[in-house]
Order: structure tokens, then sequence, then C-alpha cells
């Protein structure tokens, strides 16, 4: 393989392409959080949040199957993974649904102030379509067609956002989010089962099934722990605020670190199929110097959206929203640490090191909620403020993981 292939042209190219289709896709993000802030009243709002971020919660865990596999295997053990990978989606895909009708029967109990059990039962039945195509996600991914896949991804959360707006304007109440995300899903099926990949079909192999199996496990806890940090801030809130000032919170999360974490999830989406690749093709051959120069592009994103806070909340949205200048503003910086952090999860699962990558994300989940436990803060911005100064403290376990292989070179 030529070196320039995989030189650093590549990842920012595939960067681009997908956070621009993402910053155009999240474009349309704002459609449906004005449509949201214009139908629904604080405590409306509130809750549909809620109820999203218990249904990503889960959904991230798609990622944990076997997709990471696939993506840096050999030529020679793709296709008795891909056979045996699509079985373990069904599996996943199908415990997914079923876990999550469960926890909309405990959010009763969980959250009685906030009535979402059907929000989040409904959503569930979204699972039931992933796997018809998640091998060929996969598949497009490690053959780094990222301009194909940042199109398909961006259109489709395109509709999902109308969805909500035209939804919303059309009397549907909180169900909007549930329609948007099956219109959501059907087009994600629809358009991935049109693209032409390496042809495979479902497989049984036990030895293969239960090694997928056993590593997307620990994919899994570390998905898990992931989505846990991207997430908690939420369910926490929802039982130390007032309805009101959560619906608040809510809001600011979405329209600050809610855009920005969509652009980081692109750029580590692009960034670990340009690993795998670069492992294979040219080893030792400054990784960590493009990894940190692109990386450092990317932060400079969200120190722009921060700044430009008071600028575009204000021009895009009603004075019942003004007060949450400042929550996200300071939400969106959290994404700073966010994407460094997540960027060295890509490079242990680039390593198989899946172990060390769940322990990282439990370390980073362990530090906010730490934060917050003893804290307590009341108010949205002053919870802000408590994630802000814990998220900082992600970037310990990278730096004394990497301090502590370094003494342990031997010279030569």
């Amino acid at each position: 393989m030529q070196a320039s292939k995989y030189s650093i042209t590549l990842l920012l190219r595939n960067t681009s392409w997908l956070v621009g289709a993402e910053v155009i896709a999240k474009a349309s993000r704002l459609v449906s959080i004005m449509a949201m802030a214009a139908f629904l009243l604080p405590v409306e709002y509130g809750a549909a949040m809620l109820a999203l971020s218990i249904h990503e919660v889960l959904r991230l865990l798609l990622r944990s199957g076997t997709g990471a596999q696939i993506i840096r295997a050999t030529e020679k053990e793709l296709p008795s993974l891909l056979s045996n990978g699509l079985c373990v989606q069904w599996v996943i895909c199908i415990s997914l649904f079923l876990v999550q009708v469960m926890v909309a029967y405990c959010t009763e109990w969980l959250f009685p102030e906030h009535d979402i059990f059907t929000l989040v039962a409904l959503m569930a039945f979204t699972y039931l379509v992933f796997p018809i195509v998640s091998t060929k996600a996969f598949l497009v991914q490690r053959e780094n067609r990222m301009a194909l896949f940042s199109v398909i991804s961006s259109v489709c959360i395109i509709l999902e956002n109308f969805a909500i707006a035209v939804a919303l304007y059309l009397d549907a109440g909180l169900l909007a989010i549930v329609y948007a995300k099956w219109a959501f899903a059907i087009l994600w099926l629809v358009a991935f089962l049109v693209v032409k990949t390496q042809p495979h079909r479902i497989g049984f192999d036990r030895p293969i099934f239960v090694n997928l199996l056993m590593t997307s496990s620990q994919l899994a806890a570390a998905d898990a722990l992931r989505s846990l940090r991207i997430n908690m801030d939420v369910f926490i809130a929802a039982r130390l605020m007032t309805p009101e000032l959560f619906g608040l919170y809510s809001f600011a999360k979405s329209a600050g670190i809610g855009l920005a974490m969509s652009i980081s999830q692109a750029y580590i989406t692009a960034l670990y199929p340009y690993i795998c690749q670069q492992k294979q093709a040219n080893p030792n051959r400054g990784l960590a110097k493009k990894i940190v120069l692109v990386t450092t592009c990317v932060s400079l994103i969200f120190i722009c959206q921060s700044t430009l806070v008071p600028v575009y909340v204000p021009f895009l949205f009603s004075a019942e929203w003004q007060a949450s200048f400042t929550t996200t503003s300071l939400l969106c910086l959290i994404a700073i640490t966010s994407v460094w952090s997540d960027t060295y999860s890509a490079v242990l699962r680039s390593k198989g090191l899946f172990r060390l990558e769940a322990q990282q994300c439990g370390y980073c989940l362990l530090v906010s909620l730490v934060g917050i436990f003893s804290m307590t803060p009341q108010t949205p911005e002053t919870f802000a403020l408590v994630l802000l100064l814990s998220s900082v403290l992600w970037l310990v376990f990278p730096a004394v993981n990497m301090f502590i292989q370094f003494r342990t070179i031997k010279p030569a």
C-alpha cells in the first residue's frame, strides 16, 4: 500500500466529510430545538430530553457489537467475522429492545414527575431495524468511505429533526420525538440496503461467535460507561432540580453540548478506521502527531461555539430561554475534554485494549459522579460548572497511563 494513501490527508478528508455533514445536519437540529422551545413548556421540554437521554444511553451500545472488530480485522478474518457478527448484532439489538422496555417501566418510579413511559417504550422498537444493515454500515467505515457514510448519516438526522418540527406543528405533542426516531431508523435501513458492500450472510460458528460475544461485552462495558458519562447529568439533574429548572438545563444542553458532541462523535467515527488502517499500512509513522494536530483543530470548534452562545441563543430563541446563556457556554467547553478523552479511547480500541478502555470510561464517569454528589449543585449554572471542572480530571487517566508506559520502556 502506498504511504500517501494513509497520510494525514486521509484523516483530514474523512473528518471534514463527517464534521461538515454533521454541521449541516445539526443546523437542522436547531429547527427541532426551536420547534420544541416554541410548542413545549419547559416542563415538557425536560421530559422530552429525559426520554431521549435514556434512549441515547442504550442506543450507543449498538456501537459495542462487532463493528470495532470488523473495522480492525485482517482480510483473512473478515468473512467469518461478518457472518458471525451479523448474528451477534441481532442478539445485541433484541436484548437492547427488551432492556429499554423494562427501563421504561422503571421510569414510573425513578422519575415520577415526568410521564415518559410511553416515549421510552415506543422508541425501543427502532432497535429491531438496525441489525438488518449493521454489518454493511461497518464495512462502509472499514473501507473509509466516509463521504458516503456521512451523507447517509446527515440525511437521516435532517429527516429526524424536521420530523420533530412537523409532528409538533401537527399537534403530536411529546410523541413527536418517537415519530422522528422511527423516521430515522426507516431511512437508515433503506439507505444501507442499496449500498454495495462485500456480500455476506448470517452464520454461526460457535468459537468465533463466543469470542465475538465476549469481546463485544467488553466493548459494551466501555460504551455503556461512556454513554452514562455523556448523559448521567440529565438523570441526576432531573432528581435534584425542579421540573422548570430542569427544563432550562435540558435546553442549555441540547443547544450547547448537544451540538458540540455530535461534531466530536463524527470526528471519532472518522478517526477509528483511520488509526486501524494506518497501523496496518504504516506503523510508527508519526501517527500520534497527526492525531494531536487534528484533535486540536476540532477542539477549537468548541471554543468558537462557546464564545458564540450569547449571539445565536437570543437570535434564535424566545425570552423564556435566555437565562441559559452561562449554562450553555460552560457545557460547550466540556466537549473539549470529551473529544480528547474519546480520542484516547479510540487509540486503545484500535490496539484491542478493550478492558483498559472500559477502565478509562469508568474513571471518567466516577470523577463526574464524585464531583456532582460532593457539590450537589441545585441550579443549571452551578451544575454545568461542576461538570466542567470534573471533566478536566478525565485527562489524568491517559496522562498517567502514558507516563507509566514511558517509564517501563527499556533502553535498547
